[in-house]
């Protein structure tokens, strides 16, 4: 069974911040994991300073793709939190 043949039926209203111009977004969710009213994209891990100083200290290696050579860091951060990245239809469309 697909999810566009599920019932649609209103499950939940959100109130969310754009992430661009900081206004409210009312978002509307549905029992066949649905939504309408802005554009979800992803979240953003945070991290702290001393994490990424960690980071840093570990240090970097250079690595080559399709011929563009570029430095990669040898350990990611660990994150204490992530941020829900929405934008409303005005900045979505505005481009």
């Amino acid at each position: 069974m697909k999810i566009k043949d599920l019932p649609k039926t209103i499950k939940n209203r959100l109130s969310k911040t754009c992430s661009i111009c900081g206004k409210d977004i009312k978002v509307v969710t549905y029992t066949n994991r649905t939504y309408r009213g802005g554009h979800y994209f992803f979240d953003i891990p945070i991290c702290s300073k001393k994490e990424w100083d960690k980071t840093i200290k570990a240090g970097t290696f250079e690595s080559d793709f399709h011929g563009l050579k570029m430095n990669v860091l040898k350990r990611d951060p660990k994150p204490y939190k992530h941020i829900e990245y929405w934008e409303c239809p005005k900045c979505y469309w505005k481009g």
